[in-house]
């Protein structure tokens, strides 16, 4: 086994047991994130796939609240395709059985606090669930079956000044390879991608920095539209 090999399953075991002790046992389990999905920056870093974080009801938001920012937080906001599965997905699942157990789509938006960088150690990135500090969810839901790719657009304003559009080199014209990603890291750690579980697929457009006092939209055409704010914590 490799060092990056090492580094990955050791991060994710100290992962998953910190979800464990702090998700699953409080029923906080809301779903997961992925990080790294460009096959560039895969070969970059030597990684076999995505990377997977989980997400919290604790800590995903509505559209319109507003997130109190931690003192000192460097934050970036990162416009994503959200997923939830409508069944279990084991490892070692078909790409048409990954595909087929998609239940809905929506626009999220994830935010990740790089103040918690660590120079690319990918054990500490991981370990820390790749510096994931919230998620807005769209309220809207789309069924899975009226999903179109080139239908999906996006606009991402700060304080009303649109600073990022959609990169189709970032969305796939599947998920699978996401999802499958996911059910068989998951499955290494002893764990089970779930029906009713959410999946952020990653940044579509590059991230964009936030502070405080910045009021976000995120408008993704079919897929919904959201807004938030950034307090001063």
């Amino acid at each position: 086994m490799d060092t990056s090999t090492i580094k990955i399953d050791n991060g994710m075991r100290r992962q998953i047991q910190s979800w464990r002790d702090t998700v699953a046992d409080r029923q906080q389990r809301l779903g997961w994130k992925t990080g790294f999905t460009l096959i560039a920056d895969q070969q970059r870093l030597n990684l076999p796939s995505a990377m997977v974080g989980f997400l919290t009801h604790e800590r995903c938001y509505r559209s319109g609240e507003h997130y109190q920012a931690p003192p000192g937080a460097v934050l970036l906001v990162e416009p994503e395709v959200a997923i939830q599965m409508g069944a279990d997905v084991p490892a070692g699942a078909s790409t048409e059985q990954a595909s087929a157990a998609i239940a809905s789509y929506t626009a999220a938006l994830e935010l990740v606090d790089t103040t918690r960088s660590v120079d690319d150690d990918m054990e500490a990135i991981l370990a820390g669930n790749m510096f994931h500090e919230g998620v807005v969810l769209a309220e809207s839901q789309l069924p899975a079956g009226d999903y179109r790719r080139e239908q999906l657009g996006i606009s991402l304003r700060i304080n009303g000044c649109e600073v990022r559009t959609l990169e189709p080199v970032r969305v796939p014209e599947d998920f699978s390879a996401i999802i499958l990603a996911v059910a068989n890291t998951l499955a290494a750690q002893g764990e089970q991608l779930q029906k009713g579980d959410w999946i952020i697929t990653g940044a579509a457009t590059k991230p964009a920095a936030v502070a405080a006092g910045d009021q976000i939209e995120v408008d993704m055409g079919v897929l919904g539209s959201l807004v938030l704010r950034i307090d001063k914590g």
